[in-house]
């Protein structure tokens, strides 16, 4: 079964194109660039999907980074640290919500 690409929860149905696809890479105090790597094609559950749908960019954050730390993942309680998590998520998101993508069914892969 799929991950979400989004909350990372397994379950995906849905798959995200975007038309326009964006690039986003953060850049350390000292220069340094990192670009934030993916195919442009972002898998989705129907939570996320909705989310999406209604260019919900608050709520599929909140879910991304409350599922990560479900998942075991060292998300931060609060203050600046969350705060610079939540910004790369953002931006990492946005590729997708500001892109115009469309919305296809997932494919399911015959076993």
């Amino acid at each position: 079964m799929s991950e979400c690409d989004f909350c990372g929860l397994p379950g995906a149905r849905w798959l995200y194109v975007p038309q326009d696809r964006a690039h986003v890479a953060l850049m350390s105090d000292e220069g340094v660039v990192t670009p934030l790597l993916n195919d442009g094609r972002w898998r989705a559950c129907d939570l996320c999907a909705q989310l999406v749908d209604t260019n919900g960019m608050a709520g599929l954050v909140a879910r991304s980074l409350s599922t990560l730390r479900m998942l075991g993942a060292p998300v931060p309680d609060g203050g600046p640290d969350l705060e610079h998590m939540a910004m790369v998520v953002m931006a990492n998101f946005a590729t997708v919500l500001v892109g115009r993508p469309t919305k296809e069914p997932l494919q399911r892969r015959a076993t």
